[in-house]
């Protein structure tokens, strides 16, 4: 007799309560888990916001951009790097000031 009201009392299927508190730790159960979920997901997206560019470009045409920018190459190399690496047709960059 004894041993059944312990196991009863340490079993929270069985507190006595009826369905309603089997149905509370479902759903708790279940809230943890969607704010688990949330978090993870809001953690993944501000992972990956520095990720690549800003407007969605490739890393690769940033990377050109950069170079041209630091006056690293001239508009004519730059103009058929980006047309080789499918940029923009004319892409509004204007050349580096001279000096």
């Amino acid at each position: 007799m004894a041993l059944d009201l312990f196991l009863q009392m340490a079993d929270p299927w069985h507190w006595g309560r009826g369905v309603a508190v089997r149905w509370l730790i479902v759903f708790f159960f279940l809230a943890f888990l969607a704010l688990l979920a949330l978090g993870v997901a809001l953690l993944w997206r501000r992972g990956n916001a520095g990720m690549g560019s800003n407007d969605g470009g490739d890393q690769a045409l940033d990377a050109l951009r950069l170079r041209y920018a630091r006056g690293e190459m001239t508009r004519e190399e730059f103009l058929q790097a980006n047309e080789d690496l499918g940029g923009p047709a004319q892409p509004s960059i204007s050349p580096p000031p001279e000096g």
